[in-house]
């Protein structure tokens, strides 16, 4: 049994699966920070990917079985899409003169977008003086 994984990047739109550079190395956390993906780009067109930009990625895993020189298929495909915007690019031509780039990417999940929206601020008070912890009872444990 084998298993085969992969991934497709498709950056404001374009596929560019084509020119990453696996493995794609990212982070899921758990906790208050976000999610981030390292991205490696190799001979692009573009010359720089403005912040911000989306990019989604498709991951994909597949489960085969063999048996002699034949490969079964023996799961269905499982599949899933992440969003992320770009943070950081650093692109640099390669070979000089070519007008072709690698870039590395950095990548942040969508989340991120949020602090680009102007809002004024906003703060919660308890407009009557209310003591809500005044009636506190402990929490006993029921036995079932």
């Amino acid at each position: 049994m084998s298993y085969k994984n992969s991934f497709a990047v498709y950056i404001d739109g374009i596929n560019r699966t084509a020119n990453a550079v696996m493995p794609l190395k990212w982070g899921d956390f758990l906790d208050e920070r976000l999610d981030e993906i390292y991205l490696s780009l190799r001979r692009i067109k573009k010359a720089h990917f403005e912040p911000l930009t989306s990019v989604e990625i498709v991951l994909s895993n597949k489960q085969f079985f063999y048996s002699g020189k034949k490969s079964i298929e023996k799961a269905p495909e499982e599949k899933r899409t992440r969003y992320y915007l770009i943070a950081n690019d650093d692109g640099e031509e390669m070979p000089f003169g070519s007008k072709l780039y690698n870039h590395d990417l950095y990548l942040i999940e969508a989340t991120k977008y949020a602090e680009c929206v102007t809002c004024d601020t906003q703060t919660i008070t308890n407009d009557l003086g209310r003591n809500y912890t005044a009636n506190a009872k402990p929490v006993e444990p029921e036995e079932t």
